[in-house]
């Protein structure tokens, strides 16, 4: 007997494909109590302290952007390059790392602070470089990114159906953002010419957005799909 899904051979015992996990299922055969090929894993596995952990990594992060500054400090009398390699560090930190300190992290909380931070980041370079593009071209178009993708993973964590449809607005969402895009940079940064580059991506995105809705629809079709990549 193999497995479905990956071929790998099973014994008669084997509920599941120990593999990849897919459910053993053979109505002509029946199961009967015999040894399995495959040895199970007998590596104890090693257990991590979390705590720990996150802990040095914490110190490692605060070291180095310590050193980031005394260094520009030291050898150009103040702080310049350092604090755009300081602020990404952070980011970084604040993405990757602030989640793990949480047991059960949540990204429909994690998600906005993640397009916040972001936010902050990308304000601290409007404000050295004094570049007044922050609140009429970066402010409006993570707002707009940050609620996309918010409602796309509230949706998929709450709803639990209808991935199909929520992709699929979200996908036209993306798409017509891009216009947005297009449009507050011929603002913000006084180009000369309106190019309508973001028609071609608004395009393509919404195609894609209606083949995931029409698929949602059709229910054979979301059917066969499912049967054919083991959806």
């Amino acid at each position: 007997m193999y497995c479905i899904k990956c071929g790998v051979e099973l014994a008669s015992s084997e509920s599941r494909c120990p593999l990849c996990q897919t459910v053993v299922y053979h109505p002509d055969l029946d199961t009967k109590p015999t040894t399995p090929p495959y040895p199970p894993n007998a590596k104890p596995k090693l257990r991590v302290n979390r705590l720990g952990a996150l802990l040095i990594v914490s110190a490692l992060y605060l070291m180095l952007i310590l050193q980031l500054l005394v260094c520009d400090a030291t050898i150009f009398g103040g702080f310049t390059w350092s604090l755009y390699a300081s602020g990404a560090l952070i980011l970084s930190y604040v993405i990757m790392i602030l989640p793990s300190w949480f047991p059960r992290p949540n990204p429909v909380i994690f998600v906005p602070c993640d397009f916040a931070s972001v936010a902050l980041y990308l304000l601290m370079i409007d404000l050295i470089t004094d570049g007044g593009w922050f609140l009429s071209f970066a402010f409006p178009m993570i707002g707009v990114f940050a609620f996309i993708v918010t409602a796309v993973i509230t949706l998929c964590r709450y709803v639990k159906r209808g991935y199909f449809y929520i992709l699929g607005g979200a996908f036209i969402a993306g798409g017509a953002s891009l216009l947005l895009l297009e449009f507050l940079m011929y603002l913000t940064f006084a180009m000369k010419r309106f190019y309508f580059w973001s028609v071609y991506p608004l395009i393509g995105f919404t195609l894609v957005g209606l083949a995931l809705i029409v698929i949602g629809i059709c229910r054979p079709l979301r059917e066969s799909l499912a049967k054919k990549f083991f959806l």
